[in-house]
């Protein structure tokens, strides 16, 4: 039986984690809340925080002194530059650090994709306010965020008539190395991708038109509510994309994992955003995707990590079911009441319901991707049912929030 050592064990990882240990793995899962949902599903558990590598990695060690470990990976959380370090110490399969630390700065990796060939949008480094004017000028609408910051904290849209000062030392307080950028802001449609590199190809079995219908409701935050698979783009389009996210990679030296990207589609032209060296949080990699496409991404994330030789056609789509993920985030106040989980589970379509709030919680409003208290999966006849049965299982939620 192989060893696999998981960081992270959250409420999101804790899905995925069953599904492992259902194929059979030993599962190491390193989370520091003693209370982590995923451990339910461990064989052994290490304690530390996984977005330290000063804890963690030591942690890591100390345990594979006395119970090796066969393979290392990530699930719901933001730490490939991690993952790569404990790989690369521990002489594990994985990818190289420095392709690994590429992914985790968003202006680095930026860089290396123009130095390749890679469309992205227009960006460049904010080193002042007077910087981000400058740009503002030249760009109109542009989006302001951290580096090096994950979940979209710290990460604004603004114009020239903005508030500039505001977008500045909002993104330079949420950036850990204080280091902020700025990008055009590109119109139209954006998708999410997950993929799975296989000899420096990413086959991409997932595509999600991502949905921000109340991105004008939560600015100057860009708060994404959502998600409708598989993507209403042309064939033409999704190829482009999935060439474009082979491209990405293999810019960035990753020729096997998880590549998990942010496209948007511009003018009839598909840009990066981003892309990570990591499966998706959010319910994407452990539920949307296998319940709308029968692939299972967490299992080929782990294989490969495990250095197994996966063959491509195992890992392309299966079938195209609808399924429409919805997030809700409350205005902000406190929360007073909501139905239960069964009331929610039997409206029509629901595929997965999950909620972590609490009766006089405090809810603070939109600012980024921690704003929901709950998320539903549904699908339907087709897209447009999909999405009316996730919505419909949102308001059987009945939360009522008392603002103040």
């Amino acid at each position: 039986m192989k060893r696999l050592l998981v960081l992270g064990g959250s409420r999101q990882a804790a899905e995925g984690l069953k599904r492992l240990k259902a194929l059979g793995f030993e599962l190491v899962v390193c989370d520091m809340d003693k209370e982590a949902p995923g451990f339910e599903f461990t064989t052994h558990r290490i304690l530390a925080s996984v977005y330290h590598a000063d804890q963690c990695i030591p942690a890591v060690l100390e345990f594979h002194a006395h119970t090796p470990i066969d393979g290392v990976m990530c699930l719901a959380c933001d730490v490939p530059h991690i993952v790569a370090r404990i790989a690369e110490k521990l002489g594990l399969p994985g990818i190289p650090v420095t392709s690994a630390d590429l992914t985790v700065n968003k202006l680095s990796m930026k860089d290396r994709f123009t130095e390749s060939g890679v469309p992205v949008p227009p960006y460049r480094a904010i080193g002042s306010l007077d910087d981000l004017k400058a740009a503002a000028a030249d760009w109109g609408r542009l989006v302001i965020k951290p580096t090096d910051s994950r979940g979209s904290k710290g990460v604004s849209l603004m114009d020239e008539q903005g508030d500039l000062a505001w977008a500045y030392d909002y993104a330079l307080t949420n950036s850990p190395g204080g280091q902020v950028m700025a990008e055009k802001y590109l119109s139209g449609p954006q998708v999410s991708t997950e993929s799975i590199v296989i000899g420096g190809e990413a086959i991409t079995p997932a595509m999600s038109d991502r949905s921000y219908e109340f991105l004008d409701r939560y600015a100057p935050f860009i708060v994404e509510n959502g998600g409708d698979m598989p993507s209403s783009l042309p064939d033409a389009m999704k190829a482009e994309i999935a060439d474009l996210v082979s491209k990405g990679a293999q810019a960035l030296g990753i020729d096997r994992g998880i590549v998990k990207g942010d496209i948007v589609v511009h003018e009839g032209r598909a840009y990066i955003i981003e892309l990570a060296a990591r499966l998706s949080g959010g319910y994407f990699c452990t539920h949307q995707i296998p319940l709308s496409t029968g692939i299972d991404l967490v299992e080929a994330s782990a294989r490969t990590a495990l250095g197994e030789a996966l063959n491509p056609l195992d890992w392309r789509e299966k079938y195209h079911r609808p399924v429409t993920t919805r997030w809700l985030i409350p205005e902000c106040g406190t929360i007073k009441s909501f139905a239960s989980a069964t009331d929610v589970m039997a409206s029509p379509g629901v595929l997965a319901f999950d909620s972590w709030c609490e009766i006089g919680d405090e809810i603070g409003g939109a600012m980024n991707a921690a704003a929901s208290v709950a998320m539903v999966q549904a699908t339907g006849n087709d897209r447009r049912q999909a999405i009316e049965n996730a919505e419909r299982a949102l308001d059987a939620f009945a939360l009522k929030v008392d603002c103040v």
